[in-house]
């Protein structure tokens, strides 16, 4: 069974983690539009993509151990404040090998990964939203916006699809989209065009996991129905075969639409996958996910 899980941040890493429990082959296709913290720093400081929210999914595909726990430790004080080591380990061997990929991959070897990530490209992109009409410039600001998001673009807006990440989605047995952040996460990944057009050409099994809760400004005031109607205006009709949501319902928690379910083809799952805080639970979406 090869599974690759589409997205960034903790979203995937969970994905990433439940995937370990019953797939013989995983992949991480994770967004680079990230423009906060550290990664947002290092790719100023140094011109390379965002290295957070790999650094997460290849900590979800390792056993644990120092090195692991080393890549995640934050630094507090001084200049390097707010910088995790992985993140500088990264940095560090993107000058030496001189490619961004590369470097992920020796970082995923260090660690003792089970899997592979890829950058969903490795050019730098600028996340952007149209908001009432106008346009917010980067992925902070896109997640903070008060008002509802008509949409999501990137500059440039073609930039090459990493050849192993798409490969990774066209050898998949299951493509799993989420959960996470629903624009400045998952369809930010799904925005490549080669990414998007490898999702509606798979031959596998293509699951969103839906949030289990709103996130504040991003989704505030969408429903279940709305996500996956994101999703599929910016990728094409051809790109979810199936969507888990959580049930029964969170308080605080995202809710389905009064009425019938509108996609015909598209299979419904409802299901409790997640914790009362909204956080997908591994071994519980990997038991959802197995039956699939």
């Amino acid at each position: 069974m090869k599974v690759v899980g589409i997205g960034g941040g903790h979203g995937l890493a969970t994905t990433l983690r439940a995937a370990r429990i019953y797939a013989d082959s995983i992949s991480g296709v994770v967004s680079v539009a990230d423009d906060g913290g550290s990664s947002g720093r290092l790719t100023l400081e140094l011109g390379m993509p965002p290295p957070g929210d790999i650094r997460n999914c290849l900590v979800a595909l390792a056993d644990g151990g120092p090195l692991a726990e080393m890549f995640q430790h934050r630094f507090t004080k001084g200049t390097l404040e707010g910088h995790p080591i992985g993140n500088l380990v990264i940095a560090a061997l993107v000058e030496m090998r001189g490619d961004f990929a590369v470097a992920v991959a020796e970082a995923g070897r260090m660690i003792g990964a089970h899997g592979n990530v890829f950058p969903s490209t490795t050019e730098l992109v600028k996340l952007s939203a149209l908001v009432e009409g106008e346009v917010v410039d980067g992925q902070v600001a896109v997640a903070q916006s008060k008002e509802k998001i008509t949409s999501v673009h990137l500059t440039p807006p073609d930039p090459q699809a990493h050849p192993g990440a798409t490969q990774a989605i066209l050898e998949a047995d299951h493509v799993i989209l989420g959960p996470g952040s629903l624009y400045t996460s998952v369809i930010a990944t799904l925005l490549v065009p080669g990414i998007a057009d490898a999702v509606q050409r798979s031959k596998g099994f293509r699951v969103f996991v839906c949030n289990a809760k709103v996130q504040p400004g991003e989704t505030e005031g969408l429903d279940t129905e709305d996500h996956v109607e994101a999703i599929l205006a910016h990728v094409g009709d051809r790109a979810i075969d199936a969507v888990i949501v959580q049930d029964p319902p969170l308080a605080g928690g995202l809710r389905r639409r009064a009425g019938k379910w509108p996609w015909a083809d598209v299979t419904l799952i409802e299901a409790d996958v997640a914790d009362a805080a909204g956080t997908h639970v591994p071994d519980r979406l990997a038991k959802v996910l197995a039956s699939l």
